[in-house]
């Protein structure tokens, strides 16, 4: 036998369905739909009252003196305080007024719900309006027409102080569409606030009129409720999920989430996520992969808050279809819908040009960021002004993320709070040991400031003493420049709630300062610049973390998306090592990694532009079998008059091949090289070009008569001695 609170969850669940299907049928505005649809709401015709009676709201009859007629019901609260205040008086008049609107309004709402009687409305309409074109408004409750309400809350009486800002037509009908819901005690007040911002059309129509959705934007404000900079992500979700719906309402005759998630439903939901995110069935194609997968995620977690809402009202039924689905979704969703757009997806990424930015436009674009700033910061010293404080706080919101290499979002969204709790203590004299003179002056140079990164991650925000003086005079300007108390952003904009975008600001001075390729500069572009070109200094393992951390994102990452661009390495790296195996070399680079590799050296190369003059010099100190391929990379490079008397040294080697002339090391050349190559050697670790050449430069009357190559052959041979001493013992 059915428990009463299931028999109960199964009433409420089919209330909800027959109003989501009546306000589904009259959005779409078919004649023969509309007819059943005022069939669930109202059986008779509505008509509007102008007449000068009033409903009392404790017994409900309509009153011509109300003021008198509530004298009758002094018990009440409200009644005795009304009443009780001076005649005449202001705060008197404002009660009663309260009181008819109170009484007014539970005569409509009963008077919608039955679908017969004469609504009390507060202004006659200039033309004659169906019942369904009034609205009430939200504050005092009485009712006007949905194209008058927005004029009357510029002096509603009720009017809380803290909505004092003059909102627009669309916000304010959404705001009392919101607050007449049936699902309006469900849902938070917050919620409803976030959604009014929304679009008034058919989307947002279906987003405010099904429990299931309303639950889930429930539950993204319940976990991003705090940062008012997610309410655009929650909205942006909200309509993905609200396009699904109105696609399943127009075609598929589903017109609910809740009927969607059922097993039965679970093809054509499958059809109609693919029609929302544009698959070609021939093709196998999406042209919104991304939509497609998002939706599955959305469908995902709307199960599961069916699920918790099935549970708590003990509807089995309702259960075990939840469950039901989520097994269908965890074995069937990826191969109808995740795995081929994760293919398009990835197919789109083939063959795609490197955005990287030139150094060149980097430089032109800071050059004009200096000028803008400057002229912007002189500007608002003497005229204070909305206009001013705009282009000062875009060309220095633009400065940081270029320096910094920051991601645009972090940065326009810096609170005012971590700048004015910056990091502003002096170096600590013990720390201050390991550094240089010159990391000492970085330190008190420049100015740090900790904010929130992508993740919830503690990054960090270098600003120079320019940037500094720019940010404190946009501080000192707020309230002249009309920056709302309320605002809580560094880079708030005059008159509301929200901050400039830095995106935006970095897209127009890109265009504006002249480089090449404006549209490389852009803040993603910059990151994977400063964080491939860091690849060249060769740097080690804790200071790639240390880049990695600043730039906010974990090694793996900066590993896998910010190196030299793929291209790049297999035509630069991998193409060493190929022609190494065509050409048989490959056992005279034992021991060497993919970037100690000098193809050069062994292979003849056809570019004469390929060759290094430092590493045309004889190799005394290569290891047998590599002689011959490096006297004949030597005749290349060789100038033409010597061409003789390098074939008669041939010649002579050719006869007596291991009687070629040696140069040996001497002691002094060897210690000049063990002081800076000694840990190369008991490691066993390859010297590069560059550290040979600065050993050279280091060592040079000693090392005089040796060149780069000379170097870097030695360090090897001594680190393959030594290797093999070691094994031997």
């Amino acid at each position: 036998m059915q428990s009463p609170r299931s028999h109960n969850g199964e009433e409420s669940s089919e209330k909800i369905l027959n109003a989501n299907r009546a306000a589904a049928l009259r959005e779409e505005g078919r004649e023969s739909s509309m007819a059943e649809a005022d069939q669930c709401v109202q059986s008779a015709k509505i008509s509007c009252s102008l007449n000068s009676k009033n409903y009392c709201y404790i017994c409900g009859k309509p009153q011509s003196k109300l003021a008198r007629h509530l004298k009758t019901h002094m018990d009440e609260v409200e009644v005795g305080q009304a009443l009780s205040l001076p005649v005449h008086s202001k705060e008197r008049k404002a009660m009663l007024q309260k009181l008819r609107n109170k009484g007014n309004y539970q005569h409509n709402t009963d008077v919608l719900q039955c679908g017969e009687g004469a609504l009390k409305i507060k202004r006659a309409p200039k033309r004659q309006c169906d019942s369904k074109q009034f609205v009430h408004c939200m504050y005092c409750k009485g009712m006007f027409v949905r194209t008058d309400l927005w004029r009357h809350l510029r002096k509603c009486p009720s009017k809380p102080v803290s909505d004092s800002e003059n909102q627009g037509r669309t916000r304010v009908l959404g705001l009392a569409t919101m607050a007449e819901s049936s699902f309006s005690q469900q849902i938070m007040q917050g919620v409803w606030k976030l959604l009014s911002v929304m679009k008034q059309d058919d989307i947002s129509a279906v987003v405010k009129n099904d429990l299931s959705i309303l639950q889930l934007a429930q539950s993204f404000f319940n976990k991003h409720g705090h940062d008012p900079t997610k309410f655009e992500y929650i909205r942006q979700k909200l309509r993905e999920i609200g396009r699904l719906l109105l696609t399943l309402r127009r075609e598929f005759s589903i017109y609910s989430l809740e009927e969607a998630v059922k097993p039965a439903n679970f093809h054509r939901l499958i059809r109609a996520v693919q029609r929302v995110s544009g698959y070609d069935d021939e093709s196998h194609y999406y042209q919104c992969p991304s939509l497609a997968l998002k939706l599955g995620h959305s469908l995902n977690k709307i199960c599961e808050i069916i699920h918790c809402r099935a549970l708590m009202s003990e509807d089995k039924e309702l259960i075990t279809s939840t469950e039901t689905f989520k097994k269908l979704y965890s074995s069937k969703w990826s191969e109808m819908i995740s795995h081929t757009a994760l293919v398009t997806l990835n197919e789109a990424k083939f063959n795609k040009p490197s955005t990287l930015p030139f150094t060149q436009d980097v430089q032109c674009l800071h050059r004009f960021l200096e000028k803008t700033a400057h002229d912007a910061f002189q500007k608002l010293k003497e005229t204070e002004s909305p206009q001013s404080y705009a282009e000062l706080a875009k060309a220095a919101l633009t400065k940081i993320i270029v320096f910094n290499r920051r991601r645009a979002g972090e940065v326009s969204k810096m609170p005012l709070k971590a700048f004015k709790e910056r990091d502003s203590t002096s170096l600590h004299d013990d720390v201050a040991l390991g550094l240089s003179r010159f990391e000492q002056k970085l330190c008190r140079h420049f100015s740090r400031v900790e904010i929130r990164g992508k993740r919830g991650r503690k990054v960090a925000i270098l600003l120079t003493p320019d940037v500094v003086d720019a940010l404190l005079l946009l501080v000192s300007k707020r309230s002249e420049c009309g920056v709302l108390d309320t605002n809580e952003f560094l880079f708030a904009r005059p008159n509301c709630q929200s901050h400039y975008r830095g995106q935006d600001s970095l897209r127009a001075y890109a265009s504006e300062c002249g480089a090449q390729n404006p549209e490389f500069l852009r803040s993603t572009h910059l990151r994977k610049h400063v964080a491939t070109l860091s690849q060249i200094l060769n740097l080690k393992n804790n200071e790639l973390d240390q880049v990695a951390d600043f730039l906010g994102h974990d090694i793996r990452v900066h590993r896998d998306y910010y190196r030299l661009p793929e291209a790049t390495t297999q035509l630069a790296k991998i193409s060493k090592l190929l022609l190494a195996m065509e050409k048989g070399c490959l056992p005279n680079l034992q021991g060497k990694s993919l970037d100690d590799i000098e193809i050069e050296d062994e292979i003849s190369m056809t570019d004469s532009d390929a060759s290094d003059p430092d590493e045309s010099d004889s190799e005394d100190d290569a290891p047998a079998g590599a002689a011959g391929v490096s006297s004949n990379a030597d005749v290349q490079k060789m100038p033409i008059e010597k061409v003789t008397e390098v074939s008669q040294e041939n010649k002579s080697e050719a006869e007596n091949p291991r009687k070629g002339q040696k140069v040996y090391w001497s002691n002094a050349e060897v210690t000049a090289v063990m002081k800076h190559f000694k840990a190369h050697i008991t490691k066993g670790k390859l010297a590069t070009l560059t550290e040979c050449k600065q050993c050279k430069t280091a060592e040079e009357p000693v090392l005089g008569k040796r060149s780069a190559q000379n170097i870097r052959d030695f360090v090897r041979n001594r680190g393959i001695s030594v290797k093999r001493k070691a094994q031997n013992k």
